[in-house]
């Protein structure tokens, strides 16, 4: 029996989808956090994440590429997400809310100026500065070269600054 076809057996089996769930649904949470508007929306976007990695008819053959695969289905879950939200955006009937404490503030403007720019940018700046994915890792994720991702992050980390300052933070 081949290595690919044991990694399949092995994750089909129940134990090893809920410790493949124990061990990373937390950080695909808060990996998701960073590139959705609530908690809750981020919670169904991991759910998502998993359901599709369950559904697929393969999954890595090796244990240390599990990782990498799941934050790949969540990138595109949320960039799924992203470009569907951006479709059916309404401009917001009230003000926005003042945040009781600056932590809060910084971290909704972070969030905001992410969802501004291009999904693709967001992504790849998340998973480099927050997930800590080297420059190849997520160039496989994304299934890019990593000549296309550098440009990814050129690119992103200019397009966040302008959008960041644009809603009023400072850098």
């Amino acid at each position: 029996m081949e290595s690919g076809a044991v990694a399949v057996t092995a994750l089909a089996h129940a134990d090893g989808w809920d410790a493949a769930y124990r061990l990373h649904a937390g950080d695909l949470v808060r990996y998701l956090r960073r590139l959705s508007p609530n908690a809750e929306i981020a919670e169904e976007l991991m759910q998502e994440t998993f359901a599709r990695a369950m559904r697929a008819s393969r999954s890595p053959a090796a244990s240390h590429e599990l990782r990498p695969w799941l934050y790949r289905i969540a990138t595109n879950v949320a960039i799924d997400r992203l470009r569907r939200d951006r479709r059916l955006r309404f401009i917001p009937f009230g003000g926005r809310e003042l945040a009781l404490e600056r932590d809060v503030a910084e971290i909704d403007l972070v969030r905001h100026a992410l969802r501004a720019i291009a999904p693709e940018q967001a992504t790849a700046l998340v998973l480099r500065l927050h997930e800590g994915f080297s420059p190849a890792e997520i160039a496989q994720m994304l299934d890019v070269s990593e000549t296309a991702l550098k440009s990814r992050l050129v690119r992103g980390r200019r397009a966040f600054i302008a959008a960041y300052e644009r809603i009023g933070g400072r850098l």
